[in-house]
């Protein structure tokens, strides 16, 4: 009888265990589904938000002939032509991208930066077609990177020129007397030192800094220009003097512009050359951030697989 009960309860005791497991499991399958279900509605939601701001393309854009949209839309330095640079050459990878229109709207920057901008878009012509169009302005450095690619076009109230070299000098000497502030520099050489921010420069050194630095430079800026559009430097120098001109203007056609056009209107060339279906890239697009689930992360275009939508 003893031994009967203890029987007994150990049934009762397996079959409350095994209710339990039961539960356990239950309840550790549902987390897991919750869990799958979050996570593709996380993806679901990302997926939608890529796409309404047009970071994200179905594969039904794929195959598609593109037309890779630069904008040179800053100041001139070295890490900004090195940026496009590297993004122009992805595009000049791809084989959906048939040519490349550059839109210029820069106010000018670094001599050399322009020098190597302007030399690399003439290179790359070998490889795919290249168009340039001011848009707004291309000044100073914005107009040596522009006059890199014939015909050059741009829109009839753009502005263009600018072509000169300029040396900005801040002289503080007065306030840092007024502050009780004093330069003091050890040099070794006569010019080492051709500018200081506690002093006007004299008239030696202001020949220096014109014979070494500002005229080359300029005669370089003269040169390039003149051989990028097909002409003397003495045909360029009369519009060489830092003067800005408004693109439509008689006295520069053929000589700064070549032809005024707007933009809808390369669109629609663009259209005629490869259909309607054509697509407008723009593969300069800087990152943009993203909030996801409270943290802001960069979205950067080139680590998708399709660019934006120009």
């Amino acid at each position: 009888m003893h031994e009967s009960n203890n029987c007994e309860l150990e049934r009762e005791k397996l079959e409350r265990e095994i209710k339990i497991f039961k539960k356990k499991f239950v309840i550790e399958n549902i987390k897991i589904a919750m869990l799958i279900i979050l996570l593709v509605a996380e993806v679901v939601i990302i997926t939608i938000f890529l796409t309404q701001k047009g970071l994200l393309q179905g594969s039904s854009e794929s195959g598609k002939d593109q037309i890779a949209i630069v904008n040179i839309d800053k100041v001139i330095t070295n890490d900004y032509i090195l940026t496009l640079m590297n993004k122009i050459d992805r595009a000049l990878e791809k084989k959906e991208f048939k040519e490349i229109l550059v839109i210029m709207n820069s106010p000018g920057g670094s001599p050399t930066a322009s020098e190597e901008m302007a030399n690399y878009l003439k290179a790359i012509t070998s490889e795919k077609n290249v168009t340039m169009y001011v848009g707004g302005y291309a000044l100073s450095g914005g107009y040596y990177i522009a006059s890199a690619i014939k015909p050059l076009y741009a829109n009839k109230n753009a502005l263009v020129g600018s072509i000169g070299v300029i040396l900005q000098h801040y002289n503080i000497e007065e306030l840092a007397k007024k502050v009780g502030i004093e330069e003091s520099t050890i040099t070794k050489g006569k010019y080492k030192q051709p500018l200081s921010f506690f002093k006007t420069p004299d008239t030696n050194q202001t020949a220096y800094l014109n014979e070494h630095m500002l005229h080359p430079t300029y005669l370089n800026f003269i040169d390039s220009v003149a051989t990028n559009r097909g002409l003397k430097p003495q045909e360029i120098e009369k519009y060489a003097e830092g003067m800005i001109f408004v693109a439509n203007s008689p006295k520069i056609k053929n000589i700064l512009v070549d032809e005024i056009i707007s933009l809808h209107t390369l669109r629609q060339n663009y259209k005629k050359r490869y259909g309607k279906e054509v697509k407008f890239i723009e593969i300069t697009k800087e990152p943009q951030p993203f909030n996801l689930m409270g943290v802001e992360v960069d979205v950067d275009l080139d680590d998708l697989k399709t660019p934006n939508l120009y």
